[in-house]
Parts: structure tokens; C-alpha cells; sequence
């Protein structure tokens, strides 16, 4: 078993190297390796899987200094197990489906490299055992995002996304190496495991436990894309689709909430989920209501991950382990399949995103229809499907919990029943209805059924067939049978809620679109549009806080110091040491007479200075 843990660690980063450097003698060889190892990497995940009986640890030493010693272990328990069969299954139909997609491509060798190295990533991240192992993972994944966001580098726009994902999760990454310094310092260990034991047992002093907690989740922030930092994710549409599918399905973004959920019992003994569950809530509603206008394909389904995720957090911020982690899960199938649904609209619609010059796409894409409409079902929430019921059981948590139930539940149930609106608003705009680029409409390719149509049917069957499996996966990811907590008449109220908004949707996008754009032209919805489309403008109070307080203020008075005092100071020391040496100079004029008397005067001074501390 530990040859095939570390097997699957190394395969990724090893093929990573392969796939460049075949890619090089042949274009093809770098997807045909890509492809051979993904596959390897799932079939080792579900051997894993398969054999599990109990936790697999490996122990490591990053390096010695005397009696000093840095851990690097992996400890693979069910939750891990879960995360890496979404990291290597998905990331195995992404490369898959990446065969057609990025065929035009002259740089696919680099591609598929940064994709593996993607992956190895998370696979390290999953499988950390303590917060070292943990970190490295953390940063290969930021350095991977940041390389396969900007891959058209060439074009400003790629290059910019890449170095705006670099800052913002930059940013949250700094607290997470401040979180690793205080928890040794405070504990004397790493070790996730003994951590989540520390904090249970009150071994751990509960102010300094809940900064660490609040540290660690800033990270979480940044990573997952939660208010404040969430603009990176929008941004980061600039990428090839294919990356859109892996950063928000089966990578980047879960590993914010994994690292909480890792650190869950921690996260209870430190008192802060309610923090997690405020601003989970916050970043829930910022993201379903900026969907509802967003006019990009891939733009819609960015907010819908942010709101998405916002759930997953709450429901851990709630309190139930369960219900966010099934959530994770869920959400990682059902959104890679919608942003792969998007990739196969795009590269059949001459690489155009603009929703309003789709429409009767159905029509020519009828399978790609069908999947996406079965991750929208998930999305919104509709029975049997799998979102339905970690959505549910969030929504129920957030109202039974006294904590929660208030504010946070409002807004937990808002952007829950908010998600049928923008998702159907996608669906329709899409594939029902008439076309309104006839000349586009013309050019819309079929996919292919083998590397584009197969990937979303299997990921279609997976979000409609986990719904039958969502106790099994709660048990696995919480290690506690699922108890599905209970609202009265909230399963009927919501089910009704989701039934009109897609009726409205429906009648405004498809049979009156003409109304709806009459509405839209009115003064007031066109200050409400623009308030939701650029996303609150968080990102443009960011810029400007960063030019004119820390820039401008900090950065200019900075410079200030540095010019006028430390630099000045430096400058005039030889100014200074001219004129000392201009005035010693007089004291030395050569004359005997000159020199005897100032000998005289410096004895004298002695003689009283002498006298002085006799008499003291």
C-alpha cells in the first residue's frame, strides 16, 4: 500500500516531465501520456479505495539541524480518499476531454505538463499529514493556477488573470505560513491529526486557537475564492476551459474548504466556524445574485462556484461536517461537467462566450444539452439529483442552528433558491429558443461523441446516481452515518420557490426576452445591473485602497523615510565627518607652544574629572 501512495504522489510529476519532453518529438505523444497517466492515477486512487481498511501514514523528515527536525508526512484516511477520486477522476476527463479542445494548440507539450503538475498538486495537498506537506501541495497548486491561467500569455488579458490569481491567493497564502509558524510555536507539532486532538482535549490556549483559526481560514479565502478575494476567480475565465474545469470542479478551489474540514475538530474547540458561516454567507449571496446578470457563459458558472463553495463553508460554519464535505463533493461533479458543457458550446461556437448570440443551440448540441441540463438539475437543487440533498441539509443546518439561524440562514436561503434562476437563465439563453446570431448559429460544429460527449454523459450519470449514494459519501467524509437534519415545510417551500423563479426565468428569457430587455433598459435595473454584473465592485475597491492607502499612504511615506531620514542620514555622514575633522584640525596647528598648552588643558581635565568621582 505505501508503494502505491507514493506511486500515486511522484506519477503526476514525473508524467509532468514525460509529457513535456514527448510532447516535443511529437505533438500527440504529450496528450497520449497526459491521458495514459491520468488514467493511472485513477485506477491507483480506486485500488486505494477499494483495499482501504484503515488510515495509511508514511513518515518523513524534511531535514535535520541538530535535535531539530521538520516533518513531511501523508496520512490517507476516507476524506482523502473522497478528495482524490475527484482530483484523478475528473482530472483524468478533463485531459480526456482535452484532446479536441486544445487540438489547435501549438503549445499542448506545456499544457498537459502544467495540467499533471496541477494535479500532483492537490493529490500532495489531499494527502498531507501534517501542515507542511500540506503547504507544499498549497503552493504547487498556486503556481500551477498561475501557469495555466496566463497560458495564452501572449495576449494581456490571460497574462494579467494569471498575476491577479498570484496576488490575491498570494495574499491569503501569507497567513497560512503564519498560521504553521504560531501552531508550532504554541503546540511544538504540525501534525494535523494530533492538532484536531489537542484542540478537543484543551490542550491548545483558546485565543491564541481561534487567531490560528482565523489565519488558516483567510488562506481558505483566498484559495476558494471568498469574499473579499474572490475577484481572481472571475479572472480567471481567461484560461482555457479546461482549466476552468479543473480549478473550480476537482482542484484549486476545494482545497480551502479541505483544509478546514481537515482541521474541523480544531475549527469547533477554536469557536470560530461562526466566522466561516458569516462570511461563507456573505460570498453566497454576492455570488448567485452577480450570476443572475453575468451575460459570459463561463463568467455565470465563476459566481456559481464562488456562491457554491459559500455553501459548502456554511454548512461547516453551521456545524455539520457532513453536510458541507457532501456538498464539495457534489458540487466538484456537477460544476466540472457544466464548465466542460461550456467548453464544448465554445469551441463549436468559434470560441464565443456571449450568452445573447446563443439560443436554439439544442438543436446541433443535443447530447451537451442534455448533460448540462442534468448539472443544472444538481445545481439548482431539483430531487433525485445529488445537489439536492446536501443543499437541503445545509439550508436545515443554518436554520436549527441557534448561531446561524438569523441573518446567516437568510442568506443561505437566498442564494440556494437564487441558483435555479441563473442556471436556467444559462440553460435557456443556450439551447432554447430561437437563435439570435443566425451567422453563428450556421458555423456551431457537432462534438465529437468520444472525446467531447462521453466525458459529460459519465459526469451526467455521476451527478444524477450520487444522489442515491449521498449517506455513503457523508459517512465517509464526516466519519459519521448522515442524519439529514429536519425543517418542517422546508422541502415543500423551497421545491415551490425553485419551480416558479424557473417558470419566470422561462417566460422572460425565452417567450418574452422582449420584455425582459425593455425592463432592463429602465434607469433603476440598469444601476441594479451594474452594480451585480461588476460583482459589488469588491475588486475595484481593492485596487483602490491598494493605490491610495497602501501605495499612496504606507508606500509614499515609506519612501519618505527612506529619502529623507535613512538615505539623508547616510548622504551626510561624510559631510558631517569633514567638518569634525575641520575643527580636530585646529587643535593640531604645530606650534610647540600650541601643543603644550593643549596638553596642559587636557591633563587639567582629567586631574577635575578625577577629583570629580573621588568626591561622588
Amino acid at each position: 500500500m505505501h508503494n502505491l501512495v507514493l506511486t500515486l504522489l511522484l506519477l503526476p510529476f514525473v508524467g509532468s516531465i514525460v509529457a513535456f519532453i514527448l510532447g516535443k518529438i511529437n505533438k500527440k505523444l504529450s496528450f497520449w501520456s497526459a491521458e495514459l497517466i491520468g488514467l493511472a492515477l485513477f485506477l491507483i486512487t480506486l485500488q486505494l479505495y477499494s483495499s482501504y481498511t484503515s488510515p495509511i501514514e508514511l513518515a518523513f523528515t524534511w531535514f535535520y539541524l541538530g535535535d531539530f527536525s521538520i516533518p513531511f508526512g501523508l496520512y490517507i484516511d476516507e476524506l482523502s480518499l473522497v478528495m482524490l477520486l475527484i482530483a484523478t477522476g475528473l482530472g483524468f476527463l478533463d485531459i480526456h476531454f482535452a484532446h479536441d479542445y486544445m487540438a489547435d494548440d501549438p503549445h499542448q507539450p506545456r499544457y498537459y505538463a502544467k495540467v499533471l503538475f496541477f494535479i500532483g498538486g492537490m493529490i500532495l495537498l489531499v494527502s498531507a499529514k501534517d501542515m507542511v506537506s500540506l503547504f507544499t501541495g498549497w503552493e504547487f497548486m498556486g503556481l500551477a493556477s498561475y501557469l495555466l491561467i496566463s497560458f495564452w500569455h501572449q495576449q494581456r488579458d490571460p497574462a494579467d488573470a494569471g498575476v491577479s490569481a498570484f496576488l490575491f491567493t498570494r495574499f491569503g497564502d501569507i497567513f497560512l505560513f503564519a498560521s504553521m509558524g504560531l501552531l508550532f510555536y504554541v503546540t511544538g507539532t504540525l501534525d494535523l491529526v494530533e492538532l484536531n486532538a489537542m484542540a478537543t482535549a484543551g490542550d491548545i490556549e483558546s485565543s491564541m486557537m481561534y487567531i490560528i483559526a482565523i489565519f488558516i481560514f483567510i488562506a481558505a479565502i483566498g484559495k476558494s475564492g471568498q469574499f473579499p478575494l474572490f475577484p481572481w476567480l472571475m479572472r480567471a475565465m481567461e484560461g482555457p476551459t479546461t482549466v476552468s474545469a479543473l480549478i473550480h470542479g476537482a482542484t484549486m478551489v476545494n482545497s480551502g474548504i479541505y483544509i478546514v474540514a481537515r482541521l474541523f475538530d480544531f475549527y469547533v474547540a477554536s469557536e470560530a466556524l461562526i466566522i466561516v458561516a458569516a462570511f461563507g454567507a456573505i460570498s453566497a449571496f454576492i455570488g448567485a445574485t452577480s450570476a443572475l446578470v453575468q451575460s459570459e457563459l463561463k463568467k455565470v458558472l465563476a459566481y456559481s462556484t464562488m456562491s457554491h463553495l459559500s455553501l459548502a463553508f456554511i454548512g461547516l460554519g453551521a456545524g455539520s461536517l457532513a453536510a458541507g464535505m457532501t456538498h464539495l463533493v457534489n458540487h466538484a461533479v456537477f460544476k466540472a461537467l457544466l464548465f466542460l458543457g461550456a467548453g464544448a458550446i465554445i469551441m463549436s461556437a468559434s470560441h464565443i462566450k456571449d450568452m445573447w448570440r446563443f439560443g436554439g443551440y439544442s438543436k446541433k448540441m443535443l447530447f451537451v444539452s442534455i448533460a448540462m441540463a442534468f448539472g443544472a438539475l444538481s445545481l439548482s437543487g431539483i430531487p433525485p439529483f445529488s445537489g439536492f440533498y446536501s443543499k437541503d441539509a445545509i439550508i436545515a443546518t443554518t436554520l436549527l442552528n441557534p448561531q446561524t439561524s438569523g441573518i446567516i440562514s437568510t442568506l443561505t436561503l437566498i442564494a440556494g433558491a437564487l441558483s435555479v434562476a441563473y442556471i436556467s437563465r444559462l440553460w435557456f439563453l443556450t439551447f432554447a429558443g430561437e437563435n439570435r446570431d443566425a451567422e453563428l448559429f450556421a458555423k456551431v460544429k457537432k462534438p465529437s461523441f468520444f472525446w467531447i460527449i462521453l466525458p459529460l454523459l459519465v459526469m451526467a450519470v455521476a451527478t444524477f446516481s450520487m444522489g442515491f449514494l449521498q449517506d455513503g459519501i457523508a459517512e465517509m467524509v464526516s466519519g459519521k452515518s448522515f442524519e439529514e437534519p429536519h425543517v418542517e415545510g422546508l422541502l415543500i417551500g423551497l421545491l415551490s420557490v425553485i419551480t416558479l423563479l424557473a417558470l419566470i426565468v422561462y417566460y422572460y428569457y425565452v417567450k418574452r426576452l422582449d420584455i425582459t430587455k425593455k425592463v432592463a433598459s429602465q434607469p433603476l435595473m440598469k444601476a441594479i445591473h451594474t452594480v451585480l454584473f461588476n460583482g459589488y465592485f469588491v475588486e475595484f475597491f481593492i485596487h483602490y485602497f491598494v493605490k491610495n492607502v497602501v501605495v499612496g499612504g504606507v508606500g509614499k511615506t515609506s519612501h519618505w523615510i527612506e529619502q529623507n531620514i535613512v538615505d539623508a542620514g547616510v548622504n551626510n555622514t561624510k559631510n558631517l565627518a569633514q567638518k569634525i575633522k575641520i575643527q580636530l584640525q585646529k587643535t593640531h596647528t604645530g606650534y610647540a607652544s600650541d601643543n603644550s598648552g593643549m596638553m596642559l588643558f587636557g591633563l587639567l581635565a582629567l586631574l577635575v574629572v578625577i577629583l570629580i568621582g573621588g568626591v561622588l
